[in-house]
């Protein structure tokens, strides 16, 4: 069961969108809606963990759409969040509260509907994740928490923000198992996931928890391609 959020303060707005999900999938059971008319009404019934996704609209009266997202995204860094706007001037307002989607309301129907699939299709990438051995003990990580793996000594290390695994195997059954999941190596020891770089330059990259790895020259372009794929991936 995916649990919804939809945020607007107008009515038409949010019967407009359930309308639009329920044609597109057809079959709604595995959907569970909420609907709250303003920023005060989420903010008032939000606990963490509560929603999977939330919709929202970001011009609502008194607390808007941005600053109520502020505030979810203090108690839940989970949660996936995609703002409806009228305005292209909002597209690219709220990147501190790490939006996923800012989805113009009056636009092609068939990027609309693009937008929607994209942003539930984000809910079931995130579930993603891969089991392994470390310490004798079968452990479950999710890709998303992975920041890169290195190989060394016949070992592999698998790195998220604060600690690491210790296990075995080979750098390739990983390139393998992430095929098509914004991973790329910067050299032939390492595997990075792009949904974790900050920045690229011209040798080295910056993760988001203040890690840099270097670039092999060879390699370059492989990161530089997974980075932009990855962010056109969040963006467009």
């Amino acid at each position: 069961m995916i649990n919804i959020a939809i945020c607007d303060d107008e009515k038409i707005c949010i019967d407009t969108l359930l309308n639009d999900i329920t044609e597109i999938y057809g079959d709604t059971t595995r959907f569970h809606f909420r609907s709250f008319n303003s920023g005060e009404d989420i903010i008032s019934n939000f606990t963490r963990g509560q929603f999977d996704i939330i919709f929202m609209d970001i011009e609502m009266a008194e607390m808007d759409g941005l600053k109520t997202a502020e505030y979810i995204r203090s108690l839940d860094r989970n949660v996936i969040l995609a703002f409806l706007t009228n305005y292209e001037k909002f597209v690219y307002s709220g990147y501190e509260v790490n939006a996923f989607r800012y989805i113009l309301k009056d636009q092609p129907r068939p990027i609309y509907i693009k937008q929607i699939k994209d942003t539930i299709n984000e809910y079931n990438r995130k579930l993603k994740y891969i089991t392994i051995y470390s310490n004798d003990v079968l452990q479950k990580l999710m890709i998303d928490d992975i920041y890169y793996i290195e190989v060394y000594s016949r070992e592999i290390i698998i790195h998220l923000a604060d600690k690491c695994h210790r296990t075995t195997g080979k750098l390739k059954d990983y390139e393998d198992t992430f095929k098509g999941m914004y991973f790329a190596k910067p050299d032939r020891s390492h595997l990075v996931n792009a949904a974790n770089i900050d920045f690229v330059e011209k040798d080295r990259l910056l993760l988001k928890n203040g890690e840099h790895l270097y670039i092999s020259r060879r390699h370059y372009k492989d990161i530089v391609e997974a980075f932009i794929e990855y962010t056109k991936s969040r963006c467009i």
